[in-house]
């Protein structure tokens, strides 16, 4: 095939992959992305399942500003109810909803008067108690409105379903909280999930224009304060985005003004800038085909390719232009092919241990360069030659660097003592280093959070004194009936623990259902009461009531109308949200008790310690423990990485002293790192783990290319010119990631 075909077929396949990528390109920025995704444990499974919980899926909103807080939040309520991504707008409960209430827990009230029925309902139910309650009905049904209860009464003398009404009251957090008069806080739920940054952003975008629009006809002292996970992936999804819009944006100017000023040709800046480009693109094209969208970090270290596969590039324009026989670009690459393809290969290797990773965004992060990296050698090696010209004279910048170098290893011939002082030098850095190494095992550390919204997420939060987002209690069960069983019984131990003030309060599945066990129990200690029924008609026809008026409660106490409530009863109920406390995941399920202020964990798992399979999770705490986990695997995977490069190198030259020597180079450079990082008492991250496998495939290339032209001294200096040029333009590169705002570029 001639020259100009391969040109044309090149160019022809990459404006095609760039068509499709732009067609088919979906982004997400969600933390779950740099979560271990396989690990067998039941808790850890369980928190990443619960990182899109229905507590995740809700928003917070506060209107502050004085006596029209309360007009203004009841408007951007309304204006909310209809909009796409709302799920749900926290109420009060309305008449209809009081009529669905009724319907499912009226006939079941027997099953539900008290978690403790053993001791309570004899309690309950002795003579003191009745005329208390037969006072208390007589006084209720002297007041206005009291029709609905005039009715019911018959049937419930000891208000057995007010009891439950006002425990579905007490549990239901109130749509509006109103503090001072100067705040009005309302709920709501989302549809899609939280990390959803393309919808969500659309939902805050929306919320914040009505709210303008309100506040223009009521005034400018009002103020809009928001809460939710949602808030924390939209900035977090545009943090990322602007990292790799001007990461992208200033590699690319850098390493141009760069090889500008070494080859000062356009044309030929265009030709090395399409080699990285070329792999990106087929990354790219593999990455969007899939059904998961791509993740923007990921983006923003795919141009880490610029820094690596324009090095093959740059080494085939050296040593074109410096070749002293004047060699067309295909014989230039037939003498460096086997020099690059072995670089290109333990760069892959590296690539490919960091896409083993356990962490999906790690995982996807290596993979992207271990498919952009063999592509941009390939392009190298078949099309570039074709887009060079025949013949290329050297600038003045690449003679000067390359006689430079010349110089500078004539007057090092011989030199061991300097080569041995900088490795000694290079060894003693990292051994005092690496023993003062800390590491940094907090999974949200990877992730910058804005420090103003945070703070505003707590105030908001802390005026309905919501739940803690990362702490709870969980029973696992091996049927939903089990489940409930656990759950019953903690939610007795968590109270005791709140009269005792070392936890302030707990959102249960408790306050509306209870398992059938706890129910019949409820119905037996009930019938168990012998002498009830006679003692009511006595003693409530002291307070007006005629003999036999409760007869129809006898009779559900006898035989109920219902049922014991089923977890599957609350299915379109106006409490059907309480049942997202109860999951089902693979052959388990578990129920959720959401804590609010705690005080006292210790004394939260002494509570829970009579309990099987019942554990109190902190999901920081337990993210952390894995990471420390995955970071020690990392630490031996990085081992066997570097062990594997150093067996490639061998294998390659079957001579163990070059085959050591093209390896010394990136080792030492990484275990020197790790050691200025201890000495600088720098926290060293997972990521950072990882990233040192990437500096050895990388930096494996100076000690091949160095090793490859020891015995051709007209090549040392085309050679260490184009390895200067590459090292500095992957200097720019990832110096540059040290800017982002991310911490996970950072590293």
């Amino acid at each position: 095939m001639s020259d100009r075909s391969i040109r044309w077929l090149t160019i022809a396949i990459f404006a095609c992959l760039t068509l499709y990528i732009f067609a088919r390109l979906e982004t997400t920025n969600s933390i779950i992305h740099f979560i271990p995704n396989r690990n067998e444990a039941e808790l850890v499974e369980l928190s990443l399942k619960l990182v899109e919980s229905p507590l995740a899926k809700r928003m917070l909103i506060s209107i502050s500003g004085g006596e029209q807080s309360r007009e203004v939040a009841d408007s951007l309520r309304d204006a909310l109810r209809d909009h796409p991504e709302v799920a749900w707008v926290q109420e009060d409960l309305d008449e209809e909803d009081l009529r669905n209430i009724y319907e499912l827990y009226f006939d079941r009230r027997v099953y539900m008067i008290s978690p403790d029925p053993s001791k309570e309902i004899p309690d309950m139910t002795d003579q003191e108690s009745l005329s208390q309650k037969a006072r208390f009905l007589r006084n209720k049904l002297s007041q206005p409105g009291s029709m609905l209860l005039s009715r019911t009464a018959p049937m419930d003398p000891l208000d057995l379903f007010g009891k439950i009404l006002e425990r579905i009251q007490d549990a239901r957090p109130q749509p509006i909280v109103e503090m001072e008069d100067d705040y009005a806080v309302f709920m709501l739920g989302l549809r899609s999930t939280p990390f959803d940054a393309e919808r969500q952003t659309q939902l805050l975008d929306d919320i914040d224009s009505e709210f303008k629009r309100l506040r223009d006809m009521n005034g400018d002292h009002l103020t809009l304060e928001q809460s939710g996970v949602n808030l924390f992936a939209v900035t977090t999804e545009r943090s990322v985005r602007r990292d790799g819009n001007l990461i992208s944006l200033i590699v690319i100017c850098v390493v141009s003004l760069l090889f500008l000023l070494v080859f000062h040709s356009l044309r030929q800046l265009g030709i090395a800038i399409f080699v990285p480009l070329g792999g990106f693109a087929a990354a790219m094209t593999i990455f969007v085909s899939g059904s998961e969208p791509v993740h923007g970090i990921t983006l923003a270290f795919g141009f880490v390719l610029i820094g690596v596969a324009i090095d093959y590039a740059i080494h085939l324009m050296s040593h074109h232009a410096l070749s002293k026989e004047k060699l067309d670009p295909r014989a230039v690459m037939r003498y460096l092919r086997p020099s690059l393809m072995l670089s290109a290969f333990t760069t892959t290797v590296a690539f490919l241990a960091l896409a083993l990773s356990d962490f999906p965004g790690l995982s996807e992060m290596g993979s992207f360069a271990a498919i952009g990296i063999p592509v941009s050698f390939f392009l190298t090696l078949f099309s570039i030659p074709a887009f060079l010209p025949h013949e290329a004279q050297p600038t003045r910048t690449l003679l000067w660097i390359s006689d430079g170098f010349d110089r500078l290893l004539s007057r090092l011939a011989g030199a061991k003592s300097i080569a041995l002082a900088v490795c000694a030098f290079s060894a003693l850095i990292a051994i005092s280093g690496i023993a003062q190494l800390s590491w940094q095992d907090d999974p949200a550390a990877l992730m910058a959070v804005d420090p103003e919204l945070y703070a505003e997420s707590e105030r908001v939060r802390a005026r309905i004194a919501d739940f803690d987002g990362g702490r709870f209690v969980v029973g696992l069960a091996d049927n939903s009936e089990a489940a409930l069983v656990l759950n019953d019984a903690v939610a007795a131990n968590l109270k005791k623990l709140i009269a005792q003030n070392k936890l302030d309060g707990i959102g249960s599945l408790h306050s509306f259902l209870w398992s059938r066990k706890l129910q019949r129990e409820n119905l037996e200690a009930l019938q168990r009461q012998m002498d009830l029924h006679e003692n009511i008609d006595s003693i409530y026809s002291t307070e007006g009531f005629r003999r036999g008026s409760f007869e129809a409660f006898k009779q559900d106490v006898i035989k109920p109308g219902s049922p014991p409530l089923v977890f599957e009863d609350l299915a379109g109920s106006p409490i059907e949200r309480a049942a997202d406390s109860l999951v089902e995941f693979d052959d388990k399920w578990a129920a959720v008790t959401y804590l609010r202020g705690v005080h006292s964990a210790p004394a939260i798992k002494a509570a829970l310690a009579g309990l099987d399979d019942v554990h109190y999770v902190d999901q920081r705490e337990i993210m952390a423990g894995v990471y420390a986990d995955y970071r020690r695997s990392t630490v031996g995977a990085v081992s066997l990485g570097s062990f594997l490069i150093l067996v490639f190198l061998q294998l390659r030259y079957r001579h163990p002293i070059r085959g050591f020597l093209a390896f010394l180079p990136p080792a030492l450079a990484a275990l020197t790192t790790l050691g200025l990082f201890g000495l600088a008492e720098a926290r060293v991250s997972v990521v950072s783990a990882i990233s040192l496998l990437v500096v050895l495939g990388m930096g494996v290339d100076y000690g091949i290319f160095a090793v490859d032209t020891a015995w051709r001294r007209d090549r040392v200096g085309p050679i260490l010119s184009s390895l200067l040029i590459s090292c500095l333009t992957s200097i720019f590169v990832f110096g540059l990631l040290a800017l982002a705002e991310q911490p996970v570029l950072r590293s």
